[in-house]
């Protein structure tokens, strides 16, 4: 016979397996603990720096403040310690420039400043805080890192396409020289922040020159083009020909009317073997 254990009265005997914490539960927890020590550290130290900034005071920037009223408070101000310019903050938004910052060159302070007040409208820092969330989380899947990375250059290209379109796309080669110029060396991290020229400078401005005029028709061949493939998935009786025949059918439109509404434009790029330096053209050469 198995030999009887004797349990003290008021006590509640706990199974072995009950008391054993499971490694990969602490290697996840210990992983998760150090990626969000990691970010707050950083981001800790780039928002120590930006309290050493000063508030700008001059009429364009009150004028441009004037001009672009947010239920949110947004100030502009100065730092002697970034190269280009940044946003940071969800309830009161900051829009850091850099201290050498010309302030007679309206036209690219335009471009500046709506680049950053897109990343504010759209609360992309908010975005950022969940995109961190979600790595540290997940910090040993490599997609999810692969997600923050091309997550943070989607939301850069996306408030140069939305200044792009608030400009007109006659702007396009203006605002391309203005990522050129304000090209920094990257130093330091700032995940919280949103820099205005951090992500690949080439990837950027070969977006901006292909940026294309929406067209009441290309928005319809759009919905036209979305509805057919919903259909398609919520039914069977389609036959895997037709479906090409109809998708085929729907892009021929969709190239024929943006080909018919924009013209054929090139950006050239080459790298110059005397200085090792990268030069763009955007006149044809």
């Amino acid at each position: 016979t198995a030999p009887t254990i004797s349990v003290p009265q008021g006590t509640v005997e706990v199974p072995q397996a009950a008391r054993t914490v499971p490694l990969w539960g602490i290697l996840w927890a210990a992983g998760a603990v150090l990626c969000a020590v990691g970010f707050a550290v950083a981001y800790w130290k780039c928002y120590q720096e930006f309290q050493m900034s000063f508030p700008v005071e001059n009429a364009f920037a009150r004028q441009w403040l004037q001009e672009h009223p947010l239920r949110r408070t947004v100030s502009i101000r100065q730092s002697d310690r970034i190269a280009s310019p940044l946003t940071f903050g969800i309830l009161h938004p900051v829009i850091l420039m850099p201290k050498k910052t010309d302030w007679t060159d309206e036209a690219t302070l335009q471009y500046v400043l709506a680049h950053e007040l897109v990343h504010i409208r759209r609360f992309d820092t908010a975005t950022k805080l969940l995109l961190i969330a979600a790595v540290c989380v997940h910090w040993f899947n490599p997609l999810v890192w692969a997600m923050y990375v091309l997550a943070n250059r989607d939301l850069e290209l996306s408030c140069d396409e939305a200044v792009i379109r608030q400009f007109g796309r006659s702007t396009r080669a203006a605002y391309a020289m203005v990522l050129i110029r304000m090209e920094e060396t990257k130093s330091g991290v700032a995940p919280l922040c949103n820099h205005f020229s951090k992500t690949a400078i080439e990837e950027r401005i070969t977006a901006i020159m292909k940026t294309r005029k929406t067209t009441l028709m290309s928005l319809l061949l759009a919905a036209v083009l979305v509805a057919g493939t919903a259909t398609a998935f919520a039914t069977s009786g389609q036959t895997d020909a037709a479906e090409k025949q109809n998708a085929a059918s729907v892009d021929r439109q969709l190239g024929t009317n943006v080909a018919t509404t924009e013209e054929d434009e090139t950006l050239l790029s080459y790298v110059d073997t005397k200085d090792g330096k990268t030069y763009y053209s955007f006149d044809g050469g």
